[in-house]
């Protein structure tokens, strides 16, 4: 047999030979190698790759096939060809009536727009849905609080609290822990910067007096097994509210957790807001608090999760009740969705760490933004 390489690939070519019959006609014999149960004999006809490059080649190979599947569930969001049964007369997780709003009354929650930041430079890509809270609350506040500002404010009216301020491991437990304190000292309405208004808030600040939002129903049942996780992008209350004392003095208490979603963010504060509705308050009273739909400022689900969910789904008959309801609720209404009418904002699921467009972009001086920002100083007084 003749050795044939093209390439880096290799194969064996099988000799032929040309054979006299009897009938003074020819043919041709081909000489195919004999099968020798012998392992090592037939993989000495095999070329060897190093098993590092076999290993690459097979993760790189995953990995590109992943990504594919990924994209693909990323831009048609399709659950359909799942095969889940869905009974005719099932009913999503979602609204099922709108909600009906004072027009008028004495407001509950005061007219100021809390943000976030590490400094006043602000990244372009988030100053179009910055300029959109500012645009739909023209009479409103506008605060941005960075990190210099933060732990001035902290060490004027809350001290005690420095310690732990400063001992955090990252820097998102500090902008989780803040947004608390500022709520129940000023009341407002905080918003992530990748929050994007649509219309103004005032509906929720007649009615309720401290109103949280909840991420869509799908996330923690797929995630957890649980439902309704309340989510700390967005938060409304009035100043000295009772359930942001209760948040803000517990935050010592958890600040060992290693996961930041335990330590300060949407499981700590899911916690607190279950542990507090035990005192069966009514959401519309003034020590209540209101669990707003998802569909009012979480209508869309985080495009990250459309490949987990779909992976979790096509396991359907090993799935708790509640978590097949949301399979189903997917297939019906599908991962991409049309914001509703009904929405007060959108979470744009930006994930700083990840997208380095953030960073790409380049930053704007907040005042550029947003001229007539306040900005606490130690002093006492605003900029």
């Amino acid at each position: 047999m003749s050795l044939i390489e093209l390439g880096q690939m290799k194969y064996f070519e099988p000799s032929r030979r040309i054979r006299k019959n009897s009938d003074r006609s020819e043919s041709y014999e081909i000489d195919l190698p004999r099968l020798d149960t012998n392992r090592n004999s037939i993989m000495q006809g095999i070329p060897k790759l190093p098993l590092k490059t076999l290993s690459l080649g097979s993760f790189f190979i995953f990995i590109l096939h992943w990504l594919v599947k990924f994209e693909q569930v990323r831009e048609h969001g399709s659950f359909y060809d799942l095969n889940i049964a869905v009974e005719k007369d099932f009913q999503p997780y979602g609204m099922k009536e709108p909600e009906l709003f004072p027009v008028t009354g004495v407001r509950r929650i005061p007219k100021i727009i809390h943000q976030t930041w590490k400094d006043k430079m602000v990244p372009r890509k988030l100053t179009s849905w910055v300029k959109s809270w500012v645009k739909n609350h023209p009479d409103w506040e506008y605060w941005l609080w960075t990190d210099a500002s933060a732990r001035e404010m902290l060490a004027d009216k809350y001290p005690w609290f420095l310690s732990t301020f400063d001992n955090y491991p990252e820097n998102i437990r500090r902008a989780d822990a803040l947004r608390y304190f500022v709520l129940y000292e000023f009341g407002g309405v905080y918003a992530d910067m990748d929050m994007e208004s649509f219309k103004s808030v005032d509906p929720l600040s007649l009615k309720y007096s401290c109103f949280l939002g909840q991420e869509p129903y799908e996330h923690p049942v797929l995630d957890s097994n649980f439902e309704h996780i309340v989510i700390n992008a967005i938060m409304g209350c009035r100043k000295n509210h009772p359930f942001m004392k209760k948040v803000m003095e517990s935050l010592p208490d958890f600040s060992h957790m290693w996961n930041v979603l335990d330590s300060t963010g949407p499981h700590f504060l899911t916690l607190h807001y279950r542990q507090y509705q035990k005192n069966n308050i009514p959401p519309d009273v003034d020590d209540g608090v209101y669990l707003a739909p998802a569909e009012y400022f979480f209508p869309t689900i985080d495009p990250v999760k459309f490949f987990w969910m779909r992976t979790q789904c096509a396991k359907f008959d090993k799935l708790t009740k509640i978590q097949q309801k949301a399979c189903k609720s997917l297939k019906v209404k599908g991962v991409k969705r049309t914001i509703p009418s009904i929405s007060f904002a959108t979470h744009h699921w930006i994930h700083t760490y990840l997208d380095l467009s953030i960073t790409l972009k380049g930053p704007v001086e907040i005042h550029t933004v947003v001229p007539h920002v306040k900005i606490y100083k130690s002093s006492k007084t605003l900029s």
